[in-house]
């Protein structure tokens, strides 16, 4: 890849935040412009992470004690602790752009979500989505600094209170085609005012377009009825 001839060494760098504010801005901007600086930044990442936890483990300093070779060759030694990381961390990190998540990115209950000290997630921004909206998108959704919860307030076209919906969430290509990330059963709408509330986790949400269907279980005559809404999510993942 022509980022890594250029510096073989940047992604590491900001990772670590070791860029000026002009080179941080210069690598950010190259993203939209270059998939492989991000596939770079991401390999980077996962190989960062990999290796920590396997130095936490004491198994990377098994792993180059015991090669086996009297003066290992140290591009080697580094290939073999890569793959050991990539299988390390295996599912246990997600991003967006391809792969199934191993969190989930929708919920039907702020319990879901979890931090790394096993507390749940605050509600950072909450989205009413209806369908009477003329605009292009149902809603709008800054995406927070840090990581938190996104309440979405989805209104029924039939809202009834003993019915029960599905809620499905896919992301719109730049093509207009999707790709379906989750999907989840048994909501129930609100007593109060017929709204199902469903949660998403902000650090699973990448920038982009995004299409919510709300399906009515089958049951009774209004079953199947479905309401579908795109939401637009900006800022930085």
């Amino acid at each position: 890849m022509q980022s890594v001839i250029d510096d073989p060494t940047r992604a590491s760098r900001y990772l670590a935040d070791q860029l000026s504010e002009a080179e941080c801005a210069e690598y950010e901007a190259r993203f939209i412009e270059d998939p492989e600086a991000v596939a770079e930044l991401e390999a980077t990442a996962r190989l960062k992470i990999g290796l920590e936890r396997l130095r936490r483990n004491g198994e990377l300093s098994e792993l180059i004690a015991g090669t086996g070779v009297p003066h290992p060759n140290r591009t080697w030694v580094l290939a073999m602790a890569a793959s050991l990381a990539a299988i390390a961390i295996g599912i246990g990190l997600w991003f967006p752009r391809s792969g199934t998540p191993s969190s989930p990115v929708l919920a039907s209950a702020l319990t879901a979500f979890r931090d790394h000290n096993g507390h749940s997630l605050s509600v950072l921004a909450t989205a009413p989505l209806f369908r009477t909206r003329a605009e292009k998108y149902d809603a709008v959704i800054e995406l927070p600094q840090t990581r938190g919860a996104i309440k979405l307030r989805v209104l029924p076209s039939s809202p009834a209170e003993s019915a029960r919906y599905e809620a499905s969430l896919a992301r719109i290509r730049d093509d207009d085609s999707s790709e379906r990330i989750v999907a989840i059963g048994d909501l129930q709408p609100s007593a109060e005012d017929g709204f199902v509330d469903v949660y998403a986790d902000s650090a699973l949400l990448a920038p982009g377009r995004y299409r919510l269907i709300l399906t009515r279980a089958a049951a009774g005559a209004a079953g199947g009825e479905s309401d579908t809404f795109v939401i637009k999510v900006n800022g930085h993942h």
